[in-house]
């Protein structure tokens, strides 16, 4: 038949000629499958059935039966992906191929065990104990009875941490806020006004904090860690090769980088993250001069004096915060628990704010107070009925929020956002990363009823349109009220304090509504 011919989900054969012509059989007259491996594979297939109905949570049996019928189909078939299987990885051989699956191989691969732990990324399995595989050696058995039922002890001992965690935030949030801007409209403006009469002096319109800057969010203990990437370009006329020497040696001499030199693109991810204070990275990226990755960070002095350092560096050398940076800030999400609840509160959080985050994403310096736009982070389709699985999420690198890290859950389970322009002021990346780390423990305190309307991305720069109201023009009375509306509930879901409050007012007032 050659290499155009296949076999269809459907079992039926289909071959292409050498005249170009298709030519199909039903199942019923040819099967060039064994009967042994089509009854594999059929099973298998009713076992994922199962678990799409049951909005994909999986038993321990159901798991370790699939993943039983897997290494069959690999061991005796040499079947590794297709007619409809999840796929997994192929193991590559010391010269890149596909390497051979071995007959003597047993269900405690290190694949496999994977493959166990992403099946019960859906919930923690009611049932703990493994049963035993008829078609496996009873030293293999034994092997894979410990090997899977370590799986769910740790999974299980993640569910217990990630409820006391959980626990803990809720018991930590107040039952009645000092100040609240959905319920004190004139406590907002007095905040608003003290913004802009900062920026008329021509003072730091947005407040830098380094003592308990988060409230708690960003605690070491308690909280959870964070990290920035900022992205910036070299000032024209600067010698750029010259910039980035001059940049890495400072943030190396200024005991924030290990060595001076600039690094490949996601380094620091291959080197692994830490959260020794000397672990700035200074990287490349293709589409700006450079960026400078920090290490895991906590809300503690020593972060933010950093953080400031670091900005001061790269600007005292020519750098700077051009129109096609971007600024990600990652936050931890070991409390996530795989439960699709939080990630669902997390995702309608930002769809109902939509709006609002991309004005306080935008750059305040920026020319014109433009976003830089959303070609590197699109905003995320967010259906208003939610999820009943995580693997329905559509949160991937280049959307606004990318939660590809989280899916897997565990310790190092971490979520970006992509939203923010680059920018080289402190205050403004900390107002960001204060922003992110509250949205990502409001979906997990789940103790915050979120709006059902989404609220996209241009949406007040329209209703102003259709107001006959331009961008420029000062509202007043109750078009005010309404056009921050949706801020003021916002800030009241994520912060409690007032000083929070009114550092995110003062961005408020720096940015403006952007269009979609």
């Amino acid at each position: 038949m050659g290499s155009g011919s296949r076999i269809d989900h459907q079992h039926h054969l289909v071959a292409t000629t050498a005249a170009g012509l298709t030519v199909e059989a039903p199942a019923s007259g040819v099967d060039l499958m064994p009967e042994g491996q089509r009854e594999l594979i059929d099973r298998a297939l009713q076992i994922q059935a199962d678990w799409e109905a049951n909005n994909g949570a999986a038993t321990s049996e159901e798991a370790l039966e699939y993943w039983g019928l897997r290494e069959r189909l690999r061991s005796e078939y040499d079947l590794w992906n297709g007619h409809g299987l999840i796929t997994d990885a192929e193991p590559e051989d010391d010269e890149g191929g596909i390497r051979q699956a071995s007959s003597e191989s047993t269900l405690a691969t290190p694949e496999a065990i994977d493959a166990l732990r992403s099946a019960l990324s859906n919930g923690v399995p009611a049932q703990r104990e493994v049963p035993p595989d008829a078609g496996l050696s009873p030293d293999d058995r034994a092997v894979q009875r410990a090997a899977a039922q370590q799986v769910l002890d740790e999974v299980a001992a993640e569910h217990q941490a990630a409820a006391a965690l959980q626990e803990q935030a809720r018991e930590q949030w107040p039952a009645n806020e000092p100040v609240s801007y959905t319920d004190d409209f004139d406590a907002f403006q007095r905040d608003y006004e003290a913004a802009r009469e900062r920026a008329e002096r021509g003072e730091q319109v947005v407040p830098y904090m380094t003592e308990n800057a988060t409230g708690g969010l960003g605690a070491r203990e308690g909280g959870r860690g964070f990290g920035v990437e900022i992205e910036f370009d070299i000032d024209p006329g600067v010698d750029r090769w010259q910039a980035i020497q001059n940049i890495g040696r400072e943030l190396r001499d200024a005991g924030l980088s290990r060595t001076a030199r600039q690094h490949g693109y996601h380094s620091q991810l291959e080197a692994g993250y830490t959260d020794e204070p000397n672990a700035w990275r200074l990287e490349q990226d293709c589409t700006v001069a450079g960026e400078l990755v920090s290490p895991i960070l906590y809300d503690e002095p020593q972060s933010w004096q950093n953080l400031a350092t670091a900005c001061e560096i790269i600007e005292r050398n020519g750098g700077r915060a051009s129109f096609g940076t971007g600024g990600h800030v990652h936050v931890g999400m070991h409390d996530y628990d795989h439960d699709v609840a939080n990630h669902t509160r997390l995702m309608q959080t930002y769809a109902a704010h939509e709006d609002v985050l991309y004005r306080l994403a935008q750059n305040p310096a920026s020319e014109g107070n433009q976003h830089r736009g959303t070609r590197w982070c699109r905003p995320n389709p967010v259906p208003s009925q939610g999820y009943t699985a995580i693997s329905q999420i559509e949160s991937y690198h280049g959307m606004a929020v990318n939660l590809s890290g989280a899916r897997r859950g565990g310790q190092s389970a971490h979520g970006e956002f992509r939203l923010w322009d680059g920018s080289l002021n402190p205050s403004v990346i900390q107002t960001q990363v204060k922003l992110s780390l509250g949205m990502a423990a409001a979906a997990v305190r789940g103790d915050t009823t979120v709006p059902g309307t989404r609220m996209q991305l241009g949406s007040h720069l329209e209703q102003r349109r259709q107001a006959g109201v331009g961008q420029r023009r000062r509202l007043s009375g109750d078009d005010w009220r309404t056009t921050t509306a949706d801020f003021r509930r916002m800030v009241d879901s994520l912060f409690q304090r007032p000083e929070d409050k009114a550092q995110a007012t003062a961005l408020f007032q720096q940015t403006r509504w952007q269009r979609h």
